[in-house]
């Protein structure tokens, strides 16, 4: 894949996350999950992270290992289909615990070949 299009879906992954991160900003559980208007808007943000997830080349996803890529791509699947097994505590233990190391590893995984295109 042309390094442009990494580069795209490398921002289309940050700029769901940080939408999702604005969306639930000091929001707790109990209030995330009584808002389906919210819950709604955070599950389509997750399912388009995914879906660019699926199209980064293994070579880059290999370099940062500490993400579960298979996960990250597998999620927009389960929320469009097995939407009745997700549970709002589930995604919301994704939000808070492992979205900050994924937009972590997508930022390097940014700056990684933006050094490459400056060469």
């Amino acid at each position: 894949m042309e390094r442009g299009r990494v580069r795209d879906r490398l921002e289309h992954i940050l700029a769901a996350i940080a939408a999702i991160e604005r969306l639930t900003a000091g929001m707790t559980l109990s209030a995330y999950a009584a808002n389906a208007d919210l819950v709604a808007a955070v599950e389509r943000y997750f399912e388009k992270l995914s879906e660019a997830s699926r199209h980064l080349p293994a070579t880059l996803t290999a370099r940062h290992p500490e993400i579960p890529w298979r996960s990250v791509a597998d999620l927009g699947n389960v929320l469009r289909h097995a939407y009745d097994q997700v549970s709002d505590q589930r995604l919301w233990l994704v939000i808070t615990d492992h979205l900050p190391a994924l937009r972590a590893a997508v930022a390097a995984m940014l700056d990684e070949i933006e050094g490459c295109t400056s060469s």
